[in-house]
């Protein structure tokens, strides 16, 4: 403590006097002894990740969130109608006939005429297709050899029907 010193508030600031010492004259603010400290420490910032990540270990593998989204089945069936929208584009771009070839139980598709630039034609594990179908895009993007028409994926119970409208060759999934 000091002696002789004199304790005045002013504005929820708490200053303090003294009286002449040995050394000099005292004069602080008590704001100044306590400096203001907004944010965190770089140690609290790695015990709160390493918290997060702990508990993100043990809850997650419980959730079993791919099941829950039906994401292979979801996943195949975008795959697919993306595959069949670039056959489309192909046959347009390059003024020839494409087609997409589905075998049913298999997991892969296959197009012909076979290019370089062709997707790999692989689901996802566990997708098999639920149906034989050939689908041919002429030079004008037009479906040909009966029109339109569908294939189904499936996984786990679950379906996805990738279908293709006559005459436009729209791609929809449903």
């Amino acid at each position: 403590m000091l002696k002789g010193c004199a304790v005045k508030i002013v504005s929820s600031e708490f200053r303090v006097r003294s009286m002449k010492s040995k050394n000099s004259e005292l004069r602080t603010i008590y704001s100044e002894l306590v400096s203001r400290q907004s944010g965190m420490t770089l140690i609290e910032f790695i015990l709160m990740v390493m918290i997060i990540g702990i508990l993100s270990v043990v809850v997650i593998p419980k959730l079993d969130i791919a099941s829950y989204f039906g994401a292979p089945v979801g996943g195949g069936a975008f795959l697919i109608a993306s595959d069949i929208r670039y056959a489309q584009e192909f046959a347009m771009a390059n003024r020839v006939s494409k087609s997409v070839v589905f075998t049913s139980g298999a997991s892969v598709y296959t197009f012909s005429p076979s290019s370089g630039l062709d997707p790999s034609g692989r689901l996802p594990s566990g997708v098999t297709v639920g149906s034989n179908f050939t689908i041919t895009f002429n030079s004008l993007g037009e479906p040909t050899v009966g029109g339109g028409g569908s294939v189904s994926v499936s996984s786990g119970g679950q379906t996805k029907t990738i279908s293709v409208v006559n005459y436009t060759g729209k791609v929809n999934i449903s």
